[in-house]
C-alpha cells in the first residue's frame, strides 16, 4: 500500500491562486470577461522574460497577460496571449480530456442568462440546468463560451445552502 503525500511530503498546497485561460485577443477577452461578467482587472502587462522557460512553448516571444479578480473572492483568472506563435484553437467538446472550465457562485441565474444571452454570449444549453441529484441538488448550472469558445461555468447555489 502506498503512503499518502501526508506521510511523506515536507510540503503542502496552502490556497488558491488562479486558473488560468489562452486566449486569441486578450482586448475581445477583457471585453467578455470584464465587461460582460463583472470580473476585476487587476493587472495586465506584456512578458517577455522567461516566457519559453516556464511555459515550456520554445516558439513564443512573449505573451500579454491580464489577471482578474473574481468578486467576493481573491482568486484570479489569468489570462494569457501567447506572441510570435502560430494561433491554433484548443475549443473542443467539455468532454474530452485535457480540457478545463472555470466555474464562478452566481444570483439569478436565470436572469444572467438572459442578460447574457441577450448580449450575444453562447452556452451550451437552453437555460439554467437544475440539479436533481447529488450535493448540489436544487441549484442550477450553465455553461457559457468565451470568445475563443473556453467553457466557462455560472453556479447558483441550492435556495437551502449557507
Amino acid at each position: 500500500m502506498e503512503a499518502t503525500r501526508a506521510e511523506t511530503a515536507t510540503w503542502e498546497i496552502t490556497g488558491a491562486r488562479h486558473g488560468g485561460i489562452t486566449v486569441s485577443d486578450m482586448d475581445r477577452s477583457l471585453e467578455f470577461y470584464c465587461g460582460l461578467l463583472g470580473l476585476e482587472l487587476v493587472w495586465r502587462g506584456e512578458l517577455e522574460e522567461q516566457v519559453q522557460e516556464i511555459v515550456g512553448v520554445p516558439e513564443a516571444t512573449s505573451f500579454d497577460i491580464a489577471f482578474l479578480r473574481i468578486p467576493g473572492s481573491e482568486t484570479q483568472v489569468e489570462l494569457l496571449e501567447y506572441r510570435g506563435i502560430e494561433k491554433v484553437s484548443g475549443a473542443t467538446a467539455p468532454s474530452r480530456h485535457g480540457t478545463g472550465h472555470f466555474c464562478v457562485f452566481v444570483q439569478e441565474i436565470d436572469a444572467l442568462y438572459e442578460d447574457l444571452a441577450a448580449k450575444g454570449v453562447q452556452f451550451k444549453s437552453q437555460g439554467p440546468v437544475e440539479m436533481r441529484t447529488g450535493p448540489n441538488k436544487g441549484g442550477k448550472s450553465l455553461y457559457s463560451l468565451d470568445p475563443d469558445g473556453y467553457v466557462f461555468e455560472f453556479h447558483q447555489r441550492p435556495p437551502n445552502a449557507g
